[in-house]
């Protein structure tokens, strides 16, 4: 073999030999690491595709759903029984436009891990349940609804906290939309009309945070707003400083699933309640009660309970006023926290017009709530 024909044959050996390793490294080695990037449309369509345990409210309506895809039996897709009522914090799973709320913060709890990938198959083989867990949230459904109604259709939010555990009761934003909307046909219109709409349905006014991503709770801790009006305000941690004020300076970490089921709806787990790192001393949280106005609530099955609320007002993230109101009852036990955030369709109007609606639609919930479910 001549000198040249050594150079072709040599340079074809080290290009089949890269060639080799190249298909080696992307097939084997970085084979997991592509299946699961974020940036791989094949990603959202197997998971979207995947059957999904039930999202439930802590009176067991049914929140989330997955039902047989029509145009495939072969998959799933997301069904929102009550549409707009949850679509903020239950969020949405959808092919187009990924997973939000808790759709995404516990994907990996409530899709199907059963596939044909090999840790897929070897885990099946293991034993392993990999079928769709389900979530118990612990959003009371009638005092949602209760919320949702009493808001209207005011720009703002509601957010009722049980403030001796941590649970969140009641989390409504309005304006809002129906995340069935964006798991069906026309989903991409849909969302480029929501995307563009002034009014912003898709900001989340109880935690001033945007969608599609993770709002809740645990997924950051929460930090206590300073007193003043030179933050954007939101709802959530307004009900925070109460339920820290009222807890004479403890908070229970705030959390919004009470429970795991496994596949035979057997118990998994359960969320304990934890306190944070004391935010307040006992001087401090008295200072906050101090400054707070004393609150009747008249119940039917109680009498009248005696309580604490403060009104005020801030900006919203585009710069125009809110009010705001929150507080707890009742004093000494409190049972239930809640914060109202109601934004002014007039950015020129004056500051603090308008409390007494927000504190009216909180002394309604409270109500409701100690009505139900009695002060403990």
């Amino acid at each position: 073999m001549n000198g040249p024909v050594r150079r072709v044959a040599l340079g074809l050996f080290v290009a089949f030999f890269l060639l080799a390793l190249d298909i080696t490294y992307w097939q084997i080695i970085a084979a997991d690491r592509l299946r699961v990037h974020p940036d791989n449309p094949r990603v959202l369509i197997a998971q979207s595709g995947r059957q999904r345990g039930q999202i439930i409210s802590s009176d067991t309506a049914v929140l989330a759903t997955s039902v047989g895809d029509p145009s495939d039996p072969r998959y799933y897709v997301r069904d929102y029984p009550y549409g707009a009522l949850y679509a903020h914090t239950v969020g949405f799973s959808s092919r187009l436009f990924g997973d939000s709320g808790i759709e995404s913060s516990h994907a990996s709890v409530l899709a199907s891990r059963q596939d044909l990938t090999v840790s897929g198959i070897i885990n099946r083989l293991l034993g392993e349940d990999l079928r769709p867990r389900s979530l118990q949230l612990t959003l009371n459904h009638h005092l949602q609804q209760m919320a949702q109604r009493a808001l209207g259709s005011r720009r703002g939010a509601v957010v009722a906290i049980e403030p001796s555990s941590g649970r969140l009761l009641a989390l409504v934003s309005s304006p809002t939309f129906d995340p069935n909307s964006l798991v069906g046909p026309g989903a991409a219109t849909v969302w480029e009309a929501l995307r563009t709409d002034a009014d912003r349905p898709l900001v989340n006014r109880a935690t001033g945070t945007s969608l599609p991503g993770e709002l809740l709770p645990e997924a950051s801790l929460v930090t206590l707003p300073p007193e003043g009006d030179a933050l954007p305000v939101a709802a959530l941690p307004l009900g925070l400083r109460a339920a820290t004020a009222a807890g004479g300076g403890v908070l229970m970490r705030p959390h919004i699933v009470a429970r795991v089921f496994d596949s035979a709806s057997n118990l998994e787990s359960e969320t304990e309640p934890v306190s944070l790192a004391i935010p307040l001393d006992v001087d401090e949280a008295l200072a906050i009660q101090a400054g707070m106005d004393p609150l009747a609530i008249p119940t039917e099955t109680l009498g009248q309970l005696s309580g604490l609320g403060e009104t005020g007002s801030g900006y919203t993230g585009t710069g125009g006023q809110a009010v705001w109101f929150t507080g707890f009852v009742p004093i000494g036990q409190p049972a239930i926290v809640v914060a109202v955030v109601i934004e002014s369709l007039d950015p020129g109007a004056e500051p603090g017009i308008g409390s007494a609606e927000a504190a009216s639609i909180a002394r309604a919930i409270m109500r409701e709530w100690l009505d139900t479910q009695g002060p403990g």
